[in-house]
């Protein structure tokens, strides 16, 4: 069990540091990597499909493609830190309530911390909104994590139950 704490304890510290690296770059870096990001997302479709989303759509269009890239990140990071830290409170002996509730106030304290520390990084600014979707992320990681939980558990006890009509 301890082994499995200081591997989720890796994992939760890994995200965290990323959200970190990723809030330390300035606007024009973050913005040139959801280009990116956006532009590779136009090439798959352009090669499944054939349609050219670059060329098809209006820059307005192509903004709130970009900005939906950029707002399923930051989800899918928070999702990742709170899965990892629940991870983490699932190697001790508390209440789920308990662990659902400090993954998701840690999360959140995070994203706020976050938002904070945009504030002092060119080009950034925080943004409340951001923090509502970072705790969605959370509250979705949260659900992964009991769903894990609950697959692992069944599979553990099941194989329980086998040894022990050995």
């Amino acid at each position: 069990m301890k082994v499995l704490r200081v591997i989720a304890i890796g994992f939760t510290v890994f995200w965290m540091v990323l959200i970190f690296r990723f809030s330390a770059e300035t606007g024009i870096e973050s913005h040139e990597i959801s280009d990116q990001v956006t532009l590779l997302f136009c090439k798959v479709v352009h090669r499944f499909t054939g349609r050219d989303l670059v060329m098809s759509l209006t820059a307005h269009q192509y903004a709130v493609l970009e900005l939906c890239f950029r707002k399923m990140a930051h989800m899918g990071i928070y999702c990742m830190l709170s899965f990892s830290t629940m991870l983490v409170l699932f190697t001790f002996p508390l209440g789920m309530v308990f662990r659902m509730l400090a993954s998701l106030i840690f999360c959140v304290v995070y994203a706020c911390s976050d938002e904070f520390h945009q504030l002092l990084v060119e080009g950034r600014s925080p943004r409340a909104l951001d923090v509502m979707i970072d705790s969605a992320g959370a509250v979705t990681g949260i659900i992964a994590a009991l769903l894990f939980f609950c697959v692992v558990y069944t599979i553990y006890h099941s194989h329980q139950s086998r040894w022990q009509k050995r």
